[in-house]
C-alpha cells in the first residue's frame, strides 16, 4: 500500500470528524471545484512543458522521465494540503450532517469527502498519460485515456476505497432496518467482521484482472504451497500488462485466499526465483502477519478514542482523536510492517531448505534460497531504482538482503498472510 493513497483516503474520510458550521453550500462547491480544476490544471502543464524540453532534446528522455515523476509526486503530497482546504477551509465536509439528502446516508457524505482527494490523485494520472502521448509513448485517444486512468485506479488506490463504500452501503442498509440503537451497532460490527475476512478477499480478487496460470506451472505452484501446509490457496496470475512485478495474497481463511502473481514475475524470473517469491507469500500466510496487521490497528484507533474522551463536549475533540489515530496508525503500521517482511523473508528461507528435496526448482540451502530471494527482490527493483529504497511498509532491499544473512544461523520456529514483494507498480 503506498502511503500516499492511504493518506489521501484516510485523510479525506477524517475530515468528515471536523465540527459542523454555517457553510454556504454553493461557494463551498465552487471554490473547491475551481481549486481542484487549478490544480489538476497545473499537472498538466507541467508534463506538457516536461514533453516539450525532451521534444526539443533538452532533456534526455529519461531524465524528463524521473523530472516528471518527481512534479507529480509533489503535486499528490502537495495536493493532501489542498484536500484538508477544500474540505475544512471551503467547508465542503461541515455542511453534510445538515443537508436534507447527505445527512441521513453515511455512503453519500464519504463519496463528497473523498471527491478532492480522487479528482487530485486522477488528474496526475492524466499528466502522466498525455506525457506519454505527447512521446509517442502512449496512444492518443479519449478511450485509450479513459482505460490508462480506469487501469491506473483499479490497481491501486480501488481496493482501498470500494471496501469502504461497500461497507458504508451495509451500513447504510442496516440503519434503515427496524431496529433500536444497540442492535444496530452489534448487526453493523458483525457485518464487518464477516466481511473482511470473507468478502474482502473476494472482492480484491475480483477489482484486478486476473486469468488461470498455465496448467504445468499452476500445478507445480500447488505442489509447492501444499508442502508447506496451504493447499487450500489457489493461484492466478495476476495481469498487469506486463507493467508490475509483484506478488500478493488476497485474504487469510481458507479457501477464499488466492495468491496473485503477476505477469511480468512469472514470464521474466527463473523458477527458484518464483519459488521464493511464492515462499516469501506463503510465510506471510503461515506465520499469520495480516490478522497481526489489522489486529496492530486497534491500540491506535483507541488511543484516539482516548483523546476525544479526554476532550470532552469541545468541537474539535473527535478531530483531534482522528488525528491522533492516523499519526498512531502510522506509526504501529511501519514498525509491524517492516518486522513482518523480515520474518518472511527469513521463513521463506527456511521452508525453502525444509521441502527442497520434495519441489523441483526450490533452493536445497538456506544460502541458495537467500541468494535466490535477494536476486529477485534486485531484478524486480531493477527499472525502478527508487522502489529498492525503504518505504512506508517495506525495507529497503539491501536491509532485507543484510537482514536474511545475518539470520541464517536463527533458530528454526514453526508457527503459521499477505505481503508483497515489491512495492505496487
Amino acid at each position: 500500500m503506498h502511503l500516499y493513497l492511504f493518506l489521501v483516503v484516510i485523510v479525506s474520510l477524517s475530515c468528515g470528524s471536523l465540527p459542523s458550521a454555517d457553510v454556504e453550500i454553493m461557494r463551498a462547491i465552487g471554490a473547491t471545484c475551481a481549486m481542484v480544476l487549478g490544480w489538476v490544471l497545473l499537472c498538466h502543464v507541467g508534463a506538457r512543458v516536461c514533453a516539450k524540453q525532451v521534444q526539443a532534446e533538452m532533456l534526455d528522455p529519461m531524465v524528463g522521465a524521473q523530472i516528471l515523476e518527481k512534479q507529480l509526486a509533489a503535486f499528490r503530497w502537495l495536493g493532501l494540503g489542498v484536500v484538508v482546504l477544500c474540505l475544512g477551509g471551503f467547508g465542503l465536509a461541515r455542511f453534510l450532517d445538515q443537508a436534507p439528502i447527505l445527512e441521513n446516508s453515511i455512503l453519500l457524505q464519504a463519496m463528497i469527502l473523498l471527491a478532492p482527494g480522487l479528482a487530485i490523485t486522477i488528474g496526475t494520472w492524466s499528466a502522466e498519460n498525455r506525457y506519454g502521448v505527447h512521446l509517442g509513448y502512449t496512444e492518443s485517444g479519449i478511450w485509450n485515456h479513459l482505460h490508462s486512468l480506469w487501469q491506473s485506479f483499479r490497481s491501486g488506490m480501488a481496493w482501498l476505497v470500494a471496501p469502504v463504500m461497500i461497507l458504508l452501503a451495509m451500513t447504510d442498509l442496516v440503519s434503515r432496518l427496524p431496529l433500536g440503537e444497540q442492535a444496530a451497532a452489534w448487526l453493523t460490527g458483525a457485518v464487518i467482521v464477516v466481511f473482511i475476512p470473507l468478502g474482502l478477499p473476494w472482492m480484491i480478487r475480483y477489482l484486478f484482472k486476473t486469468s488461470a496460470l498455465p496448467q504445468q506451472q499452476a500445478k507445480w505452484i500447488d505442489q509447492l504451497l501444499s508442502s508447506v501446509g496451504l493447499s487450500r490457496t489457489p493461484a492466478v496470475r495476476w495481469d498487469t500488462d506486463g507493467r508490475a512485478f509483484n506478488a500478493m495474497v488476497a485474504g487469510f481463511v481458507p479457501p477464499l485466499r488466492t495468491l496473485l502473481i503477476s505477469d511480468r514475475l512469472l514470464d521474466e524470473l527463473p523458477r527458484e526465483q518464483i519459488a521464493m517469491v511464492v515462499l516469501h507469500e506463503a510465510a506471510h500466510l503461515r506465520r499469520r502477519h495480516v490478522p497481526m496487521r489489522m489486529l496492530a490497528i486497534l491500540p491506535a484507533w483507541g488511543v484516539g478514542a482516548i483523546v476525544t474522551r479526554i476532550a470532552g463536549e469541545a468541537s474539535w475533540a473527535l478531530a483531534a482523536g482522528s488525528v491522533v489515530g492516523i499519526l498512531m496508525t502510522m506509526l504501529i503500521l511501519r514498525i509491524v510492517a517492516y518486522r513482518t517482511e523480515f520474518d518472511a523473508d527469513i521463513h521463506a528461507c527456511r521452508m525453502a531448505e525444509e521441502i527442497a528435496g520434495e519441489i523441483d526448482g526450490v533452493p536445497a540451502t538456506y544460502e541458495h534460497a537467500a541468494d535466490a530471494l535477494s536476486t529477485a527482490l534486485m531484478r524486480v527493483t531493477f527499472d525502478q531504482p527508487a522502489t529498492r529504497k525503504a518505504t512506508w511498509l517495506h525495507p529497503g532491499v539491501a536491509e532485507r538482503v543484510d537482514w536474511m544473512r545475518r539470520h541464517r544461523e536463527a533458530p528454526m520456529i514453526s508457527n503459521t498472510s499477505a505481503g508483497t514483494i515489491a512495492n505496487p507498480a
